[in-house]
């Protein structure tokens, strides 16, 4: 059979191929699909990069957690705005106190935040500069008097619990500044003629706790109104117990002591806040736990030297002052050898260290005259050495110690109306005729 030849013309058409509608998508989305694909890929395999967490808004969020140093300079420019623009209800009394404020607040600014007062004392200069007398409007609503008392109060307490997990040193900057500050705003608060029930409800470190009985650290409560000044308070509990040794032993945490203190014959160790940088020169010896302070001893030591210069102070200022300030003087004088002796008790069981209390100690030439001024004149060294003496510690003992610094400071400020300087964190020695430990002064 014969066959046919093929027609090429079915085989090869001349005409070009094209696509049709149906396969013109089918390529769009295959070309779309693979860049999809591959864009999907290099972001999943690079989205730990900054790029891509800003591109894709999963870049984390770092939020600076506001610090209680950080409420310093806003405190400063707000009571520079009350001083600046006062109200009528603002009197001659309270300016005087705010003023006062403003002096030690911008001491604390400078110590714990150096440089941020020479910037607010720019940024107030370009304010001013032909600025309306009138009170400008403020973006928020300034503060009162005792409203400023109470932000002021609440920042110190905020220094206070800074100061509990910092290194030794700034631990002392800020326990001093947070002590101060809650002071002076009592001071601010008194001065507005507040109640004393307003006055005692202010923010103050917690109470220290309860001993192993149950029962609370004793109080004291033996400041007679006579002594009060004009910007007293009402005393508070106080970290020294009362006249009960073994109470006083009981409350107390467990101390650390590097070393034994050294306290040179006729020397009568630092002045106001002085030994913070203190140092034992006698061999420490192993310490099992590392984070001891080597200075520990030593500071611990200079408070129990300290407690038992005053406590004797007053015990002389008892023998030399009316019946009505007998029983005061006698009752101090206890509490403060207490407070030694439980302190030197701790030293004495975990160290062989020699006794620090001397039979005698040399008063002042006015203790004659003012027994009881002379003795209240010493107090505030060892409100600073208790300061000090914190810092070296940690945990609850630090807690504690903090706590009685508190407590003596506010003791301070109730008998002399002056609140130790607690800016003074540096070794620096007086003179010894004007030096608070030096045998000339008060206590010794």
């Amino acid at each position: 059979m014969d066959q046919h030849p093929e027609n090429p013309k079915h085989q090869h058409s001349s005409r070009p191929f094209r696509l049709t509608a149906r396969g013109r998508a089918l390529a769009v989305v295959a070309v779309f699909a693979l860049a999809a694909g591959t864009l999907g890929t290099g972001v999943y395999l690079n989205r730990g990069s900054p790029t891509w967490q800003r591109i894709l808004g999963t870049e984390p969020v770092i939020e600076r957690v506001p610090k209680a140093t950080d409420e310093l300079p806003v405190l400063l420019e707000a009571l520079d705005y009350i001083l600046q623009f006062p109200k009528t209800t603002t009197s001659a009394k309270t300016t005087e106190a705010l003023e006062g404020t403003e002096s030690v607040l911008e001491e604390h600014v400078e110590l714990l935040t150096p440089g941020a007062l020479a910037a607010l004392s720019s940024a107030a200069a370009r304010e001013t500069t032909g600025a309306d007398p009138e009170a400008p409007p403020a973006a928020i609503p300034p503060l009162s008097p005792p409203e400023f008392a109470w932000r002021l109060a609440q920042t110190g307490n905020d220094l206070l619990e800074q100061a509990l997990a910092a290194p030794e040193q700034e631990s002392r900057r800020l326990a001093g500044s947070g002590i101060e500050l809650g002071l002076q705003a009592r001071t601010v608060l008194l001065a507005t003629g507040a109640a004393q029930e307003k006055i005692e409800a202010l923010p103050a470190p917690a109470p220290l706790p309860a001993d192993g009985a149950g029962a609370s650290t004793p109080s004291l409560s033996n400041v007679p109104e006579a002594e009060a000044t004009p910007a007293t308070a009402s005393p508070e509990p106080s970290a020294l117990g009362d006249g009960d040794t073994t109470t006083a032993q009981a409350g107390l945490p467990e101390f650390e002591f590097a070393s034994c203190p050294v306290l040179v014959p006729g020397d009568t160790g630092p002045s106001d806040g002085a030994g913070v940088e203190a140092q034992d020169t006698s061999d420490p010896g192993p310490s099992e736990g590392a984070a001891v302070s080597l200075g520990s001893g030593q500071l611990l030591g200079e408070v129990i030297d300290a407690a038992y210069r005053l406590g004797y102070a007053y015990d002389v200022a008892g023998a030399r002052t009316n019946a009505g300030l007998r029983t005061t003087a006698w009752d101090r004088s206890g509490v403060l050898v207490d407070f030694a002796e439980s302190l030197e008790g701790q030293l004495d069981e975990g160290l062989d260290c020699a006794p620090l209390r001397q039979p005698a100690y040399q008063l002042p030439a006015d203790a004659i005259e003012n027994p009881m001024d002379s003795a209240h004149s010493g107090e505030g060294q060892l409100a600073l050495l208790l300061r000090d003496a914190a810092a070296a510690q940690t945990g609850n003992a630090r807690e504690y110690l903090f706590t009685a610094a508190w407590d003596h400071g506010l003791y301070t400020q109730q008998v002399t109306g002056t609140a130790p300087d607690f800016t003074q964190v540096k070794d620096v020695r007086q003179e010894p005729e004007t030096a608070p430990g030096s045998p000339a002064a008060p206590g010794n």
